[in-house]
């Protein structure tokens, strides 16, 4: 019991890896290089603020858009695979499961989708195509537009 209470007070001192996702720090997009094995990061001016570019090893790519303040306030994927959603939305993924339950789209043929007032969700895509962008509409820059991404 003692080896247990040591070994859990240890785990709570280690750092724990830190992903880039919807809402968090852009000071994390590094993380997601190893995680998603990506080729390429670059960087860009995005309005107020910075978009991270991740290519990955697929050929598609990932887009993580940073507001002044450092958070990540929307996502755009595009590639032949679907990337890790539920790393790359983070919290919010359990939002697109919630909105978009399987037993509902058996047979329906309409892609994820979310919108609600705190989060859009957009997806598409065809095999070998696939294709999607969520932002959270109070953490946007002035004039933002989701037609940019």
């Amino acid at each position: 019991m003692k080896g247990q209470l040591v070994i859990g007070a240890l785990a709570l001192l280690v750092p724990q890896a830190a992903f880039a996702s919807l809402g968090g720090s852009a000071a994390t997009v590094s993380g997601d290089q190893v995680r998603m094995n990506v080729r390429a990061h670059t960087m860009a001016p995005a309005g107020s603020g910075t978009m991270h570019t991740l290519s990955l090893a697929n050929g598609g790519d990932i887009r993580e858009y940073a507001n002044a303040a450092g958070q990540i306030y929307a996502v755009r994927w595009t590639g032949p695979g679907k990337p890790d959603l539920a790393a790359l939305l983070g919290e919010h993924y359990a939002a697109l499961q919630t909105d978009n339950p399987i037993a509902a789209r058996h047979g329906v043929r309409r892609a994820p989708s979310v919108n609600r007032s705190d989060l859009r969700i957009v997806t598409g895509g065809r095999t070998g195509a696939f294709w999607g962008y969520a932002w959270l509409p109070r953490n946007v820059p002035a004039g933002f537009d989701p037609a940019s991404l």
